[in-house]
């Protein structure tokens, strides 16, 4: 069991669904347990003093209370994706993705070393989409590896204008997978939370108008980047996402 790793484990992208599994002893022991692991592979954030309450808590074995602080800790079930590069704000910068709780937060290096963390909502998003770009030969020492050479770019709301954010990562089919997931969840929580919401599904090639309102805001602003930008015309949120984009 100790060598299952974080995918492995939640099948989910919303944290906030841990709560559904709490009267279930087993599922409590698995969350925990990659509650840990995240902790451990530093995925998930915890300040100091929250982790000084945490291993208190660990020692006395209280994993309910465990968990329930984990919610408060900062990427606490997201998932990180391995180092990547983006076209932001300059192409080549090298970045860190964590994707979980309806946003992907994106830890980009810039020129000049420093770092700078952009936060982008999936509410902001209106489409995505995967491109093979051809293969890279990999050599470490005597080992030669093929991997695919894969980017995913998506588009983003940022004051009233649609732009492109491009991701090479060889992960790009994973990402692809967790923003769908994203999505998905988001749909059913808002369908539970108002019964009588209607929600019209796109048919395909033909966008419709979406009922769902977005309230949520963005949590970091997302400056012009130096490279030229695509502008779109603003649309549903969910509207225009088809699955051969995925």
């Amino acid at each position: 069991m100790n060598e299952l790793n974080a995918p492995e484990l939640r099948r989910y992208m919303d944290p906030s669904l841990d709560s559904m599994l709490m009267d279930c002893t087993a599922a409590v022991d698995l969350i925990h347990m990659q509650a840990l692991q995240d902790i451990e592979q530093e995925w998930a954030k915890p300040t100091q003093a929250q982790r000084q309450k945490l291993e208190a808590l660990q020692k006395e074995d209280n994993q309910t209370k465990f968990l329930e602080l984990s919610q408060e800790v900062r990427h606490y079930g997201y998932l990180q994706l391995d180092p990547c590069t983006c076209d932001y704000p300059e192409p080549g910068c090298g970045a860190v993705l964590s994707v979980g709780n309806d946003e992907i937060s994106c830890c980009i290096t810039l020129p000049d070393n420093q770092t700078q963390e952009i936060i982008f909502q999936m509410s902001r998003v209106k489409c995505w989409k995967v491109t093979f770009l051809g293969t890279l030969l990999d050599v470490d020492g005597p080992q030669r590896t093929l991997n695919q050479n894969l980017e995913l770019r998506f588009q983003y709301s940022e004051d009233s204008h649609w732009q492109w954010f491009v991701i090479y990562t060889k992960q790009a089919f994973l990402l692809s997978s967790c923003l769908k997931k994203m999505i998905s969840e988001k749909t059913v929580k808002l369908a539970a939370e108002n019964p009588e919401m209607q929600i019209e599904v796109p048919e395909q090639g033909k966008s419709k108008k979406c009922h769902i309102q977005q309230s949520q805001k963005d949590s970091s602003r997302f400056p012009p980047r130096k490279s030229k930008i695509e502008i779109a015309k603003a649309d549903c949120v969910f509207g225009t996402i088809k699955e051969e984009d995925l």
